[in-house]
């Protein structure tokens, strides 16, 4: 996949099966799953546990200050995993392929499916946002988006555009104040009232998104397939492309110690800006295999997540 996206192959795969998640109440696993032998999608944290989630319904927990030993959980499903995010009294939740939408109310120890089937036909949630007061918000193929009012137990679709809108929504992102639905074709919505309503803004680019973040300067950027990283300073009334010598898709982000702004890519791709997301270039040689999906920075390293597996790495190699 090196040449490739794993969100959009990702769906790709999920729509070639098409259908609803499979729930099976799994014995504990009788053997550790490998940390770095297993695909990672998305990572999150509560109250100093990392989780980290990924294919075929795994789920690998560490606790402590320094997540550098993994557990191994298999969820109560056979899908990937593909978003996780928590909210506040330990409550979480999981989403996948397949519409998979499982909740937790004890911090990730107890995992309880819903069934959304009522509503679609097993199309794949990316991803999955905590906006607070109880709400979630979750999103995936052909415009599904679906919310949760009551920490996750039930859900219901929700309407962001007044418009048919049928394109594939990757990522949920905050922006300061803002929310921002990220996704394919451009597709892009703002909501300022925490995710209440939505407006579709002019995208500056046609092809796909992966995701979004506010830079420490207050500037929104985007970035996405084929190196695309976008940049507005009027909450996207404006853009501007980033000067940036590269093809690769680029995946997650995450700031640095001084206020850089890291891209994490295909083919263990490492991008970082000194000037608020203007200017990129290539980091110092990551050393970090496959694509990398997910990261997030921890006690002055990072917690690296993708097609192979999750790891610490300090910035600079293995």
């Amino acid at each position: 996949m090196a040449n490739s996206n794993f969100r959009a192959g990702a769906v790709a795969l999920a729509l070639g099966a098409c259908a609803p998640a499979v729930w099976a109440e799994k014995p504990p696993l009788s053997y550790d799953i490998s940390a770095d032998r297993v695909a990672i999608f998305d990572l999150a944290s509560n109250e100093q546990v990392y989780y980290a989630v990924g294919e075929r319904g795994v789920l690998l927990t560490s606790t402590g200050p320094v997540p550098d030993a993994w557990q191994s959980q298999r969820l109560p499903a056979t899908d990937s995993v593909m978003g996780i995010a928590f909210g506040e009294n330990g409550r979480g939740v999981v989403v996948g392929h397949g519409s998979m939408i499982l909740y937790t109310t004890d911090h990730g120890t107890t995992w309880t499916p819903v069934d959304v089937s009522e509503h679609g036909r097993g199309d794949p949630f990316m991803d999955v946002a905590y906006l607070g007061s109880g709400r979630f918000l979750a999103v995936g193929a052909f415009g599904l988006v679906m919310e949760s009012v009551d920490g996750g137990e039930t859900w219901q679709p929700a309407s962001i555009s007044e418009d048919y809108f049928d394109r594939h929504l990757y990522s949920i992102a905050r922006a300061g104040d803002d929310w921002l639905l990220i996704g394919e074709s451009g597709s892009l919505f703002v909501s300022a009232d925490g995710g209440e309503q939505w407006e579709k803004l002019a995208s500056p680019y046609e092809g796909s998104f992966f995701g979004g973040l506010q830079t420490p300067d207050g500037a929104w950027l985007l970035y996405g397939m084929r190196g695309q990283i976008w940049r507005t300073e009027d909450g996207g009334a404006t853009w501007k492309k980033a000067k940036v010598d590269l093809a690769t898709a680029i995946n997650a982000h995450e700031t640095g110690p001084e206020g850089q702004v890291f891209l994490f890519g295909n083919g263990g791709q490492v991008l970082v800006s000194e000037d608020d997301g203007r200017h990129f270039s290539p980091a110092s040689r990551s050393g970090l295999p496959g694509d990398i999906t997910a990261a997030t920075r921890i006690n002055g390293k990072w917690l690296v997540a993708g097609t192979a597996g999750v790891r610490l790495w300090n910035g600079q190699g293995e």
